[in-house]
């Protein structure tokens, strides 16, 4: 192979490489920055093939997708001097390359300063608020704050929070162990009073219970005494009624009923004289003895 061809293998050679190193492509999930020996020149923001200046110039690719953020949990001191643990995350996405590349040179430094600022973010907005209004339903509220001042302080490396959550929201340990003793005694006084206030409610029951049966039996006694004594007079009345009508059949009823009283066990034996007036119906008015 003649001079000629070997030199014109090498044109072609760099020709091909020049063409090529002048070629880029961005895709749909990054945007890109052209640097020129360390400095920006320009942004590019729309995916395709792009050209830039071979060797003098090099492209910087940034995603610009959504990106996740855990932040490292953290105590806080809450406004009424109760400490609480919060534990966050936020989303943000890459909305100026330029500024982020001069104030992060890479993906790791910026997730850093965005983790620092979030961290002092969610201090200043919960350290404003008691206890109360972090752990119950102002707690929207708050995220809204947090994700607003994030933003203001994070526009100057070219970062927005689309969005901040509080994962979790609770006591330190040694807190937690304190207040649920305390709960726990709470809940045993409380318990106590309840029993206390029972036995009391009982004992008052029960005395009520016994003052109304002494009340209803004395009462039932005295309406039956009433009700004796008025039968009773009403007995003597039927007798002295009968009486008056007929004596001599009166007289016979009760002789009856005194010789049914004294003779109605079989085994009953009565040694009376002849002429006693017990048994004056068994004698005639002759004097003789009825069969």
């Amino acid at each position: 192979m003649n001079a000629k061809a070997i030199a014109g293998l090498i044109s072609l050679a760099l020709i091909f490489f020049v063409g090529a190193s002048s070629l880029y492509i961005v895709s749909e999930r990054e945007q890109a920055l052209v640097v020129q020996f360390g400095e920006p020149k320009r942004t590019v923001p729309e995916p395709g093939l792009h050209f830039k200046l071979p060797i003098v110039e090099q492209v910087i690719f940034i995603d610009k997708r959504i990106l996740s953020l855990d932040i490292r949990p953290q105590e806080v001191l809450a406004s009424d001097q109760r400490r609480i643990l919060v534990d966050s995350f936020a989303r943000y996405k890459v909305v100026d390359p330029l500024k982020r590349y001069q104030a992060a040179a890479t993906d790791r430094i910026a997730s850093d300063l965005l983790e620092g600022i979030m961290v002092s973010t969610v201090r200043d907005v919960l350290a404003s608020e008691p206890m109360q209004n972090i752990v119950s339903g102002q707690r929207a509220n708050l995220m809204g704050q947090i994700s607003e001042l994030t933003n203001q302080r994070a526009a100057s490396i070219g970062l927005e929070v689309v969005d901040v959550r509080l994962k979790r929201v609770d006591l330190p340990p040694q807190n937690s162990q304190a207040i649920f003793q305390r709960m726990q005694t709470e809940r045993q006084q409380e318990a106590a009073e309840k029993r206390a206030e029972g036995k009391r409610d009982a004992v008052k029951i029960t005395s009520d219970a016994d003052r109304q049966e002494a009340v209803l039996i004395a009462n039932a006694e005295r309406q039956s005494q009433i009700i004796r004594g008025e039968a009773d007079g009403r007995a003597v009345k039927i007798f002295a009624e009968a009486f008056g009508k007929d004596e001599d059949f009166f007289e016979f009823y009760r002789t009856m009923q005194a010789y049914k009283a004294a003779l109605g066990s079989d085994d009953t034996r009565l040694i009376l004289s002849p002429d006693s007036e017990f048994f004056k119906l068994f004698v005639n008015s002759k004097g003789e003895k009825n069969n």
